[in-house]
């Protein structure tokens, strides 16, 4: 009887970051003896936490990618590259939703592989909205609000995705994913051009701080304290005023018929010109710690669990939301999930990275905290502008 080696590892605690992660490691430890013991951290958590520090506890972690700069610097994670193959690093960057693929990789390398690809977009009580009347414009959803009553729209905006939407809506306004994608306006690594070394462009930021300011009171009071968890929960229960939301990150399990109460369905985010625009990358990659003794057998399991056999089988079964194109792209596999993926992938295909430089998840912190204090306290857009970028000076160019 063969011996079982056991791996440790860090996710979050939703269902779409969970159930896809037990299942797979169910059938790895089937097919390998390798079993993994999960443990699920709050959404909060997930956005916050140090990976430096969970790398010293956990063989494998989930993690979103502006946190790769930080673990990378002191020699946290272990990358890929000494497990996977040339070939299968190439096959799964050419299979990428959008740049989720490129969002783990760093100074060359790559230190995650995508299980799960997510970007900003629309949400709305599928029935409880007439699609045609879905705001396909920024413009047109201040019309919807004043409509339809403040109360039917509600906005992740809590501190950390405030932050989100402004930098959506910097996107937005800019729009660097205009035309064929050798054109695009972005820097090597992925990050648009108003974004730049020196921080984010003032006029920009601005801009998209002048437009959340006006949706902000055409939206429920209790968006200010709501993350996408809260803000989809309430759109999938029946009866509750909350409608629709022109922002939040696209959850499957919402799309999933029986899965949470009421349908959710999600569309491409509002734009502000005549063209498609993208939003803020999101999604989750996992990585190996540098400090695991199995790490081989880990990185083993991110290259089972970010296959496309997987990805487009067992994980999606299992409730997970896929980091493959092939998947995005699968009528078969829509048609399950009242066409999420479909709905969703112009805005997926164009979205943008954040920095991965070291520094940046305490800017990230630093600057979600100063903009919603700042919103709350009715503080002025040039003293945001210039306090956002003084703590980048502090935080990323120190």
């Amino acid at each position: 009887m063969r011996s079982t080696t056991r791996l440790r590892g860090m996710t979050w605690d939703h269902p779409r970051g969970i159930d896809a992660l037990r299942a797979g490691s169910d059938e790895f430890e089937r097919l390998t003896g390798v079993a993994i013991d999960w443990t699920a951290r709050p959404l909060r958590e997930f956005e916050d936490t140090s990976v430096v520090e969970l790398a010293a506890r956990y063989d494998l972690v989930a993690l979103d990618h502006p946190f790769i700069g930080d673990a990378v610097a002191v020699g946290a994670l272990m990358p890929l590259d000494t497990v996977l193959l040339p070939a299968e690093l190439a096959e799964r960057a050419d299979d990428s939703a959008g740049p989720s693929n490129s969002s783990y990789h760093w100074k060359g390398r790559p230190w995650g592989g995508a299980v799960d690809a997510a970007c900003m977009v629309s949400a709305h009580r599928a029935g409880a909205v007439d699609p045609a009347g879905i705001p396909g414009r920024w413009d047109a959803v201040a019309a919807f609000a004043r409509r339809c009553g403040r109360e039917s729209v509600l906005l992740a905006a809590n501190p950390t995705h405030l932050w989100g939407t402004v930098l959506s809506l910097c996107e937005a306004v800019a729009n660097t994913a205009v035309g064929p994608r050798d054109g695009w306006r972005r820097s090597g690594d992925g990050r648009p051009d108003w974004w730049g070394d020196g921080g984010i462009e003032p006029a920009v930021l601005d801009e998209a701080i002048d437009r959340a300011l006006r949706l902000l009171p055409l939206c429920a009071p209790e968006s200010l304290r709501s993350d996408p968890i809260t803000v989809l929960e309430r759109l999938a229960r029946s009866g509750d005023p909350a409608m629709y939301t022109p922002l939040v990150f696209g959850y499957i399990t919402y799309a999933r018929p029986g899965a949470r109460g009421e349908l959710v369905a999600f569309s491409d985010a509002p734009r502000v010109g005549d063209d498609p625009v993208g939003t803020l990358t999101g999604g989750v990659g996992l990585a190996v710690s540098a400090h695991a003794d199995s790490g081989r057998e880990a990185a083993a399991f991110v290259r089972f669990v970010t296959s496309a056999k997987v990805q487009g089988g067992l994980s999606h079964d299992a409730g997970g939301q896929a980091g493959r194109r092939s998947v995005w792209t699968d009528e078969d596999v829509n048609a399950q999930v009242t066409h999420f993926y479909r709905d969703t992938l112009a805005t997926m295909d164009r979205s943008f990275l954040r920095p991965r430089s070291p520094g940046y998840p305490s800017y990230q912190r630093a600057a979600a905290d100063a903009l919603h204090r700042g919103v709350l306290n009715g503080v002025g857009r040039r003293e945001i502008v210039a306090e956002l970028g003084k703590l980048w000076r502090v935080h990323v160019q120190a």
